[in-house]
């Protein structure tokens, strides 16, 4: 009798382009999905992430973080489907894409610790999941699942003899793709915690 078949969960790796939280990639090898993050130095203090629309080849905006002051805002495209561009263009190309919504706080969806790296990460389904430190990498858990076990891990690039060129990309590495209901907002609570490691008063 043969055994049922047991379904392995699929995991998601995003490779970073560079080692900068201005501006870098997030992709896959098959560029899906594909998000580049952009800081330009005439709007210095409002870093927009792009994703790539695999059907038109356009790069929509779908988040922007304004750090701007004390209170760092952030406002996520709208989710309705009629109002995103299909519109066949260049690949690369920047369209309007799908409108934005109204500027709130990141406290919304993130609560950084005052204490040490890390924060409460909110998804748009209610789920809690808590950004915390573990070897000098960032680990994303859930924050009622008493195994502790990780639902993505950010692993740090590697440099020839720790000083040569890089060697091995960074990546965030994804274990439970299918759980997290709003990507984006993963990839700007990442972006926010590694900010804050980084720099700890740039976000007080």
């Amino acid at each position: 009798m043969s055994e049922e078949a047991v379904a392995i969960p699929r995991v998601m790796t995003l490779e970073l382009a560079t080692n900068s939280v201005r501006n870098t990639t997030f992709s896959t090898s098959d560029d899906d999905p594909y998000y580049e993050v952009v800081t330009r130095f005439w709007h210095p203090h409002v870093t927009k992430i792009n994703k790539l629309d695999l059907v038109s080849g356009a790069m929509n905006t779908v988040c922007e973080i304004n750090n701007e002051g004390s209170d760092v805002k952030i406002r996520f495209a709208s989710n309705d489907p009629d109002k995103i561009t299909v519109e066949p263009v260049q690949r690369g190309k920047k369209t309007n894409g799908p409108p934005l919504g109204e500027w709130v706080s990141t406290e919304s969806i993130l609560k950084l610790a005052p204490e040490r790296p890390g924060g409460i990460f909110t998804d748009s389904d209610g789920t809690r999941y808590r950004w915390k430190t573990h070897n000098r990498n960032l680990l994303l858990i859930r924050c009622d699942d008493d195994t502790r076990l990780p639902v993505a891990v950010y692993h740090r690039y590697k440099r020839h003899l720790g000083f040569w060129r890089m060697r091995k990309h960074a990546q965030l590495e994804i274990k439970q793709p299918d759980v997290i209901k709003n990507m984006e907002g993963l990839i700007a609570t990442y972006l926010l915690v590694e900010r804050q490691r980084r720099h700890p008063i740039s976000l007080k």
